[in-house]
């Protein structure tokens, strides 16, 4: 079931997904990068929608040694749940098609909770097939693709593209924009430790995010 009517869209309102991969660096989605989206969305007057597949985790690590909890098994939608006061909804719940841009916080969940044969030598990444449906929608639409750190690890794997590493930028406000597929990326973690740094960075993504989704509305609404 849709949480958002498809038979009509309030003009009022943007539509924007965060998904999700889990709760904790190591095995999920980035705490510290997820509260900064969510926080610049907020600051914008936006309502976001959160998003997450309802998939085993891959891993589970203690954070605080960084070594891995062997037989315990979690889910990535339940984990994801950690991170807001308010529901995250599996990816059944919300159709692609009524949301209007979608933003992937990083840390190691979107990598291997979204991909199968990742780090298995031989193995060829692929990316589970809800997710990828998912975020293909996005791109075959040309809707705003706001990125993270890892989180754009799934979406390059799904374009095939090859993984060259964080850009290096000493300006935490630099973004890497895509036009063509509306794509816009922020190194987060990958480039910064200080949170002030991840923060402006982010919230300079949202904002570009958002002036994409005005533009896509003013070409809607145009003769």
């Amino acid at each position: 079931m849709a949480i958002i009517g498809s038979a009509r869209k309030e003009r009022g309102a943007m539509r924007v997904g965060v998904l999700l991969g889990g709760c904790g660096h190591y095995d999920g989605t980035d705490v510290s990068e997820a509260v900064f989206v969510l926080l610049a969305l907020e600051k914008a007057g936006e309502r976001p929608v959160l998003l997450a597949p309802d998939v085993p985790q891959v891993r589970t690590v203690d954070h605080r040694a960084g070594d891995r909890i062997e037989g315990e098994q979690r889910g990535v939608l339940g984990e994801s749940a950690r991170i807001a006061r308010q529901p995250v909804r599996s990816l059944s719940e919300c159709r692609s098609e009524d949301l209007e841009a979608i933003i992937i916080p990083g840390g190691y969940g979107p990598v291997v909770n979204f991909s199968v044969g990742f780090a298995e030598p031989g193995a060829k990444r692929t990316i589970v097939s809800e997710v990828a449906e998912y975020i293909a929608h996005f791109i075959e639409s040309r809707k705003p693709i706001g990125l993270v750190s890892l989180g754009e690890v799934p979406l390059r794997t799904l374009l095939n593209q090859e993984m060259v590493g964080t850009p290096e930028t000493r300006d935490s406000g630099t973004l890497f924009i895509d036009r063509e597929r509306r794509i816009v990326f922020t190194p987060g973690c990958g480039s910064f430790t200080r949170l002030e740094d991840i923060r402006t960075g982010i919230e300079a993504m949202v904002r570009e995010i958002l002036k994409m989704m005005g533009e896509a509305r003013g070409a809607e609404g145009a003769p």
